[in-house]
């Protein structure tokens, strides 16, 4: 949360609420954002993220749980890092 933090990326609610197996996002707010785009790049380097379907705003989720280890979340955050919106 901190590392997406420092690049714009909000988490949808506050740590004293944030729960431990999803974590919703606001999508950043640059205008050539596209979460479609997203997807897809961080698709094709071995992970996924999901649309936010349970808000009212534009939001994206990423999974905290599962055969997720420290190195597979520093390597989701450069995929997300690499892309130039």
């Amino acid at each position: 949360i901190e590392n997406l933090a420092e690049l714009g990326i909000r988490p949808y609610v506050g740590a004293d609420v944030q729960g431990p197996i999803i974590t919703t996002f606001y999508y950043p707010e640059h205008h050539n954002f596209s979460f479609q785009d997203m997807y897809q790049y961080i698709k094709e380097r071995g992970y996924a993220i999901y649309p936010g379907k349970v808000t009212d705003a534009d939001t994206f989720r990423i999974g905290n749980i599962g055969d997720i280890f420290p190195d597979d979340m520093e390597a989701l955050l450069q995929a997300i890092r690499s892309i130039s919106y």
